[in-house]
């Protein structure tokens, strides 16, 4: 914290009006972490309190009679604000109440104020209420003698140690919405599906994961850069699905895979192959698919830089059959990564519960669809096709993602085991 000074200010006063005056007023000094001063008074306001107020601060009218009026503290309470930041919790309301009884005594006060509750409303987008006690709530910051100028300024100094922190990024807690921390508790550490829901109860983003409650904690930390999200999502549920192969082909559903252009090998009249960057067509033979140019151009370029190793003696005759063979077949193995290891394999996970295990079965290039089954992995291997619960046919999202989802797993160094070629397409 910076060693500038911090005068925390509440004010109580004779209500909400216009013509509201003040009746006690606390000033908390702080500077180079600690408190240096403190002052707290009540003040006469020449005008009698209504039962409300009388309530709900415990004020009563016989001490206010023998309370000072405001300009006999005036001078005091000059002397504590000049050179500070003024700190309160709605300084629109605090600080504008002290500019207005100095003006009134042809005086002017001018400082720069830290707002909690502005501060707040934008360091915790999302927040159901900005109020002090949900703030104090939020922080777990005890609030005594509320609503009595003293106990409110001890409680907005807190709340202004944590909100500097936050605002200076030197927060170490890693912070939720507690409405948001009532759904995260009933959130699987499976991989699984998670439903993003509004107050209306329209789920408004889906996301695939391999820990649900590990990736909706990451989502719904609290961050200012997070502030449209975590102001949309009132609630999050996650379903099971085991794998979270499978949760990525759940999502595809909510948003599917919509290519615009792709990477063709084609022949030219001399058998040379070529790759080709070509708008996106259905039924094509493309190798690789793209949603941006952006993607599909820089693709290119690194495959025509894997290909510059290829140098040929150019002849009247062109390339020989030789050095065509070599091109063609560097471009074959390019191409490779695009495709599955195997033409038939199946890829076996964990299932949703703690006997049941999931897989993808992939025939013929395809991934042909997924299932569960509580059966032993040799008996799964040897009937796939009869524990499958959901089929595709030809998927282009389905198979792009099983495919990245492989090359993630060979990237990570993981078992071998996580997928198994099958011998013979059934």
């Amino acid at each position: 914290m910076t060693p500038r000074k911090y005068v925390i200010c509440d004010i109580e006063a004779t209500g909400l009006h216009e013509d509201k005056e003040i009746i006690e007023i606390a000033l908390i000094t702080f500077q180079d972490g600690k408190i240096v001063d403190v002052y707290e008074t009540l003040i006469n306001p020449l005008i009698g309190l209504s039962d409300y107020i009388k309530d709900l601060t415990s004020i009563s009218q016989k001490e206010l009679l023998a309370a000072p009026k405001f300009y006999d503290v005036a001078e005091a309470i000059r002397l504590r604000l000049e050179g500070s930041v003024f700190v309160s919790h709605n300084t629109d309301f605090d600080y504008q109440l002290l500019r207005k009884k100095y003006l009134e005594m042809g005086q002017e006060i001018k400082l720069k104020t830290f707002c909690t509750l502005k501060i707040s409303q934008y360091e915790i987008p999302g927040l159901k209420s900005y109020s002090l006690d949900s703030l104090c709530l939020f922080f777990g910051i005890k609030i005594k003698e509320r609503h009595r100028a003293i106990g409110d300024a001890l409680a907005t100094l807190e709340l202004f140690k944590h909100l500097f922190e936050l605002k200076s990024k030197a927060i170490t807690r890693i912070l939720f919405l507690p409405h948001h921390e009532k759904s995260l508790k009933k959130i699987s550490t499976k991989s699984g599906l998670l439903y993003f829901k509004n107050a209306r109860g329209k789920v408004i983003h889906f996301e695939a994961a391999f820990n649900m409650e590990k990736t909706a904690r990451a989502m719904l930390q609290v961050k200012a850069e997070n502030r449209d999200f975590l102001t949309e999502v009132d609630t999050v549920e996650g379903e099971v699905t085991g794998s979270p192969l499978i949760a990525e082909f759940k999502k595809l559903l909510y948003y599917p895979f919509k290519p615009k252009w792709m990477i063709s090998i084609i022949a030219l009249k001399s058998s040379e192959k070529q790759f080709r960057f070509l708008p996106f067509r259905k039924d094509s033979d493309a190798v690789w698919f793209f949603q941006h140019e952006r993607d599909a151009r820089k693709k290119l370029k690194q495959l025509e830089i894997s290909l510059q190793g290829e140098k040929f003696i150019y002849r009247d005759g062109g390339k020989s059959k030789e050095e065509i063979l070599r091109h063609n077949q560097k471009i074959d193995y390019l191409a490779r990564e695009a495709r599955f290891p195997t033409e038939n394999l199946i890829i076996l996970g964990e299932g949703r519960s703690l006997n049941e295990k999931s897989f993808i079965l992939i025939l013929g290039g395809h991934v042909v669809g997924y299932g569960y089954s509580d059966r032993s992995e040799a008996e799964i291997e040897a009937r796939p096709e009869e524990y499958l619960v959901r089929r595709f046919f030809q998927h282009l999202g389905v198979n792009l993602t099983t495919m990245r989802y492989l090359r993630e797993l060979k990237n990570m160094r993981q078992k071998t085991d996580g997928w198994r070629g099958l011998a013979e397409a059934r």
